[in-house]
This record gives C-alpha cells, sequence and structure tokens, in this order.
C-alpha cells in the first residue's frame, strides 16, 4: 500500500519537474536536459505518431461501423464459446440441470408456494 502511495507521488513529482522544466523551455528558447537528451529519439517517436495520425485519417463513419462491426462479431464468438463450455459443464452436473431448467421455467411449480401470475400459468398449461 505504501509503495502504491510512494509510487504514485513521486511520479506526480516528476511531472511537476517535467512542466517546469518545459516552462523554462519555452521562456528561454534554450532547449532543456531532457530535451537534449531526447533528440536521439525523437525521429522515431515521430514516425509513430505519423503513422497513428495516417491511420486515424482512414476511419470515417463507415470504415468505423465495420470495424465495430468485426470487433462485436468476433467479442460475441468468444463469449458464445464460453457460454456454450459453462453451459456444458452445468448440463454434466444434476444439480447444474436442474438449476437450468428452473431458470427456463421448466420446473415443476408448486400451486401452494407460487404467486399468483405462476399459478395462473400452471393452471392454463395443465388444462392443455
Amino acid at each position: 500500500m505504501y509503495t502504491l502511495i510512494t509510487i504514485f507521488y513521486l511520479s506526480f513529482i516528476a511531472m511537476a519537474v517535467m512542466v517546469i522544466f518545459k516552462r523554462k523551455e519555452i521562456k528561454t528558447g534554450k532547449p532543456s536536459v531532457f530535451s537534449r537528451m531526447g533528440q536521439g529519439s525523437d525521429h522515431f517517436f515521430h514516425a509513430i505518431f505519423g503513422g497513428f495520425n495516417k491511420g486515424f485519417s482512414y476511419i470515417n463513419k463507415h470504415t468505423f461501423i465495420a470495424v465495430a462491426q468485426w470487433l462485436t462479431y468476433h467479442v460475441l464468438v468468444r463469449v458464445r464459446k464460453v457460454y456454450v463450455e459453462v453451459k456444458h459443464q452445468a448440463l454434466a452436473n444434476p444439480h447444474g440441470k436442474r438449476m437450468i431448467d428452473a431458470v427456463r421455467g421448466r420446473g415443476e411449480i408448486k400451486t401452494h408456494g407460487a404467486s399468483f401470475y405462476l399459478r395462473k400459468i400452471s393452471e392454463k398449461g395443465s388444462s392443455k
């Protein structure tokens, strides 16, 4: 717990120091120590952010909908696989089968313990 708090405050102080150095750099026009250290990797980060910018420029309403549908399909396929596996495991267990039947409403309805609505449904079901 104290480790997380310490890390948070150290990060917060480091960000504040970087903002102060950046403010000084903008006022004076001279690059700070951090800017000079990072000059060697500037081209790398410019290429990465340029690629992101180019990729985002291709996204319009139609491509966004297509990507969203593609992602939704793949997420739902995986969720369905998990559901089918859990259902299979539940059906292998007698208590699980009873639970699934109860959720589906296929269990036995006792007239003395059921609500008025369920009694009415059981009477209609038994009269057919």
